[in-house]
């Protein structure tokens, strides 16, 4: 399956399309795998949240 692609308004459709794309990708792995891939998503959604705090002060 190819990456879903997302609209500009990113409504309840496009997060639908998310899951189900995580979910299929999500099938041939271990929960170790799954956890550690999702804690690097997370590391780089709170470095790019950090350097907005940054440029707003």
């Amino acid at each position: 399956m190819s990456k879903p692609e997302i609209s500009s308004r990113f409504d309840v459709e496009d997060i639908r399309k998310i899951r189900e794309y995580n979910s299929l990708r999500h099938i041939h792995m271990t929960p170790e795998e799954i956890i550690a891939e999702t804690q690097a998503g997370a590391e780089k959604v709170l470095k790019m949240l950090e350097q907005g705090k940054l440029m707003k002060v």
